[in-house]
């Protein structure tokens, strides 16, 4: 990609097709699909993210599936490859994290954070999904990855009138502080976020 398809926001290059682009989870439809995309790899992890899942790996592995608890008893639940750490998957199936509510796969480590049990929510690619945090050199981008598994998420952004812009809202101020999400949704659309 051209240096020309970034609009640059502060110190990172955002993909300016991020304003334009509808998008809103419909888990209802994709089953939550993003959670258990085929491979070996789960979500992606940072560093600085790991003490954060240790620490809260106590209160969710109860929660888990036997499968998964035994995976993470096993191998731990951090894979690392190539010097890139992601979270461990079921076999070559759903993240560890996966837990099936009728049908429908949700992340354990919400749920914990949700009814009050941890302080931290999930992996920052979590949130940022289908967005995806690069590095070129020493520039930090920001790009969609778009992924077949998340068509019904199209739709029902047009019905809401949401942009993956306006979804990734939590992670992009998580990454970047809610000052930057600011200043790149106002030059990415001409709005003040709402």
């Amino acid at each position: 990609m051209s240096r020309a398809y970034f609009l640059p926001v502060g110190e990172v290059l955002l993909d300016r097709s991020l304003a334009g682009v509808p998008f809103a989870c419909d888990v209802e439809r994709c089953g939550g699909a993003c959670c258990t995309v085929p491979g070996v790899e789960g979500a992606p992890l940072a560093e600085d993210e790991l003490p954060l899942l240790q620490e809260v790996l106590p209160v969710v592995l109860p929660l888990l599936s036997a499968d998964a608890q035994e995976v993470i008893r096993k191998h731990g639940a951090v894979l690392e490859r190539s010097g890139s750490l992601y979270t461990r998957c079921v076999g070559e199936g759903p993240c560890v994290f996966v837990v099936w509510e009728q049908g429908i796969a949700r992340c354990a480590l919400q749920k914990a954070y949700e009814a009050g049990l941890t302080r931290w929510c999930k992996p920052l690619s979590c949130l940022l999904f289908p967005l995806r945090l690069r590095r070129h050199g020493e520039q930090r981008t920001v790009v969609f990855e778009p992924f077949p598994e998340c068509a019904p998420a199209y739709e029902h952004g047009r019905r809401l009138g949401m942009t993956v812009l306006d979804m990734a809202r939590e992670g992009l101020e998580r990454a970047f502080g809610a000052a930057w999400y600011e200043q790149a949704y106002r030059e990415l659309s001409g709005q003040i976020p709402g």
